[in-house]
């Protein structure tokens, strides 16, 4: 009886793991057909420069179906199988999308996931890919997403660590009652007006270095502090998004 058991565990095991896709030899694989060649090998271009300049690898990559295995998952056994960003540095991220299943993922390899945690890649997939997914424009919203992640892992440690808390701090503000979140935006503005006006003045007189805190990145904070506001039921997705309507975890 053992044995029957033990088969059926195998089995199960085996039904998690996906068929993956051999790495390409470029940054970009469009298995699911959804890029034309131009924008195909635009985006190859822009991709294979970034890691040549940083050395840090972003691979997009299109899949017909995710043969039922979580989004989640599938990104990650694909991470782990093109051993994206290197096994000693692990700068690198994928972004997957799996059309049939209308589902997205970036999944960030541990070295760059302080600067890119899943509450941006869901706030990249949300505000930058799905609306232009839903609208047919494929490569408009692959772009805009690789534009966001570029973005993102070029800023300085310390501005992206803080966008990175805020944008934690405005989903869990979006989580609580509409008075809470209100209540909790109050504080965070007051809490970056007193951060400029300390650093500021502590920076006076050395026009040579930063000035404290990237004013960019107080008005996003800022902006992310008023979409908890104004969405307080919403969910990030946490990386993971389904384009048809609601967002997966």
């Amino acid at each position: 009886m053992w044995q029957i058991w033990a088969v059926l565990l195998l089995l199960m095991a085996g039904a998690a793991h996906a068929a993956l896709p051999a790495r390409p030899d470029g940054p970009v694989l469009d298995q699911a057909n959804i890029l034309p060649d131009a924008d195909e090998a635009a985006l190859t271009q822009k991709l294979t420069a970034y890691t040549a300049q940083t050395g840090r690898a972003i691979i997009v990559a299109t899949v017909p179906s995710l043969d039922g295995v979580d989004v989640a998952d599938y990104a990650q056994q694909l991470a782990e199988s093109w051993d994206i960003g290197g096994a000693k540095t692990e700068q690198g991220v994928l972004f997957l999308i799996a059309p049939a299943d209308r589902k997205l993922r970036i999944h960030a390899a541990r070295g760059v996931q302080e600067r890119l945690p899943d509450v941006l890649a869901g706030r990249i997939l949300r505000d930058e890919v799905t609306p232009r997914f839903r609208a047919g424009d494929y490569a408009g919203g692959v772009n805009a997403a690789v534009d966001q992640i570029i973005a993102q892992l070029n800023r300085d440690p310390a501005d992206a660590k803080a966008i990175a808390e805020a944008a934690a701090a405005a989903q869990r503000d979006g989580a609580s009652s509409s008075g809470g979140t209100i209540a909790s935006a109050v504080f965070w503005i007051i809490l970056i007006v007193v951060a400029i006006a300390i650093f500021g003045r502590r920076n006076r007189g050395f026009a040579h270095r930063r000035s404290g805190i990237d004013p960019g990145v107080v008005l996003w904070g800022i902006s992310e502090i008023a979409r908890a506001a104004s969405h307080s039921n919403s969910n990030s997705g946490w990386g993971g998004s389904s384009w048809g309507g609601s967002d997966s975890g």
